[in-house]
Parts: C-alpha cells; structure tokens; sequence
C-alpha cells in the first residue's frame, strides 16, 4: 500500500497536471489543428517521407458522395473514416463482400446507401471533434503483423508511443477485444500491454483497471513477446513528432504483414492509462527530458537517451 501511495504521489502523471506543466506548456493550441486533422497529418508527414497509410478517396462535401459507389466497385477492402474523429468513433471497416452488400469487422452486412449515409453524417459532424463539420477519407485496410495478429480478437493492433520534447519515453501496445468491437481503443474497451522501451518486449497488460496475464477473448498470454522491427519503430515516432510543433506528442504506429511499418495518427492529448500498461509513472521521466537539451540531439541520439533514461 505504501509503495502504491509513493507512486501515485510522485510517479504518476494525472489529468490536472498534464493540462498545467504539458498542454499548456509544450502544445500551443494553434498546432492542434494539423494533429487533430488526419489529412493534415498525412500531409506533414508525407513531406518527411514517413510511412503513411494509402488514401484511395476523399469527400469534402455532400454531393462528392455521389462518387462513392462507383468508387467503392474496385475496393475489395476499405477503411471509412472521420478526418477529425477520435477515439475510433465513426471508423467503419470494410473487410469483404456478399454480392451487392459490404462485410465489416463486426459482421454486419451494409449496402451502398448505408455506407454513404455514413459519409453524410461524417460530413455533418457527427464524430468531429467540434461537431460543427468534417471531411471523410477512405484509406486501404492493413492486415496485422502475425504476431501482432495472434495477439488481438480481430481488428487491427497497434502500438501508441509517447514522445516528450522529441524523446520517446513510453510505449505500450494496443489490442482490440470483443467487447471493444475490433476497435484497439483503451476507452472502448482494449487492451493496453506495456512495452520495455529499451528491448521492445512486452510487460504487463490491463483492460481498464483490471491487471491481466493474457486475453480476455483470445487467451494469448500477453507478457514477453518481442516486438518486431522495434528499432524502427522508436525511430519512425520521434521522426514523426519532429513533423509538428508539439511538445507533448502520442504516436500510433502499426505493422501491417506485407507493407511494413505505417503511422496511424498523432495525439496531441494522448491518455494516461499508458503509465498503468507499464506500471510506472511519466513524471519522473519527463523531468529528466527537461533537465536535458534534447533539441541539440539527432533522432538516434534522441532514441537512445529515451532508452537510457526509461532503463532506470
């Protein structure tokens, strides 16, 4: 109980003061608006040459859903999604067909005038972030690494790190359930496993704030596997928060079995179960980013200090 109480108290990052010392600090509000729109976000890293997930259509206003089924004839698999949503909300998965009518994750069987229904509300608002307006992209679908694949129920696992003044510092991977509807959100009811920055072996797991061994659908123990390509993937996340002017950076990355490594998202506000996935607290960590001068440092340089630091 005391050692709990001293973590808490010293270790462990909380909401209040993530808005005080981090947001307010390190992510001027003036930059969220790229982090927070993903064809923006594509667009920045694109320019750095980082790997980003193919765009097959994009539809700004309502009469571009007129395109939509003419379009959709040559996608065998499509993923639907909000510009500005969060969360996962909004995102439709297409992973095959039945005649005239598309398959998704869940099972569901939707026709065409489903699917550009979908589009409007997305166009509406609906999922945004200001819930006034949007646009709607649709991109191709990733398969899972295998290992990553054997890991999850369904949907596509990925792997969140993050990245404080260009030093990545913790990470964790992401898992879909069933309950979480092939979604790899914490907050829809994923797994999170913490990762050990340095190796890239996976640690310990929760779903909420349920401590686990192994999945709850799937039954996989969750603890000691090692991440491939983990080089790459500390590198590919401190390259891509050197791509916007925040501080203060989540990033969501993902091995897809053919094409290789491929960035998700950025977040500019990325939760905080992370430090409960790993079982350690991001303050301490961040205190020693800022006795640094990391911005003297190239991303290796970056990479291993964040290496160094967390080893601890």
């Amino acid at each position: 109980m005391i050692r709990t109480l001293r973590f808490l108290s010293r270790e462990l990052l909380g909401q209040n003061r993530r808005a005080r010392a981090l947001l307010a600090r390190y992510n001027p509000r003036a930059f969220f608006q790229v982090v927070d729109h993903k064809l923006k976000t594509k667009a920045v890293l694109h320019e750095l040459g980082l790997p980003i997930i193919e765009t097959l259509a994009v539809y700004h206003r309502q009469h571009d859903i007129a395109r939509f089924a003419a379009q959709a004839q040559v996608w065998e698999e499509f993923v639907i999604k909000p510009a500005q949503g969060a969360r996962g909300q909004g995102v439709v998965i297409v992973t095959g067909r039945q005649s005239d009518r598309f398959v998704t994750t869940e099972g569901r069987l939707l026709e065409v005038r489903a699917l550009e229904s979908h589009l409007s509300d997305i166009l509406g608002g609906i999922f945004s972030l200001n819930q006034r307006y949007d646009d709607a992209l649709v991109e191709r679908r990733l398969h899972a690494h295998p290992l990553l694949a054997r890991m999850s129920f369904r949907g596509l696992p990925d792997i969140r790190v993050i990245v404080f003044r260009g030093v990545p510092l913790m990470a964790m991977l992401r898992l879909a359930t069933r309950s979480s509807k092939g979604r790899a959100n914490l907050h829809a009811g994923g797994i999170g496993v913490g990762i050990d920055l340095a190796s890239g072996r996976t640690t310990h797991a929760i779903a909420g704030k349920r401590r686990l061994m192994a999945h709850l659908d799937t039954h996989t123990s969750l603890g000691g596997f090692l991440l491939p390509r983990w080089d790459d993937i500390l590198t590919t996340a401190t390259r891509a928060a050197d791509a916007v002017a925040l501080g203060y950076l989540g990033v969501d990355l993902t091995l897809d079995h053919e094409a290789g490594l491929h960035i998700l998202e950025l977040n500019a506000r990325p939760g905080l179960s992370i430090q409960l996935a790993n079982r350690r607290g991001l303050r301490p960590l961040i205190e020693e980013v800022e006795q640094c001068t990391p911005e003297n440092l190239s991303v290796n340089e970056r990479v291993q200090l964040g290496r160094e630091i967390t080893a601890v």
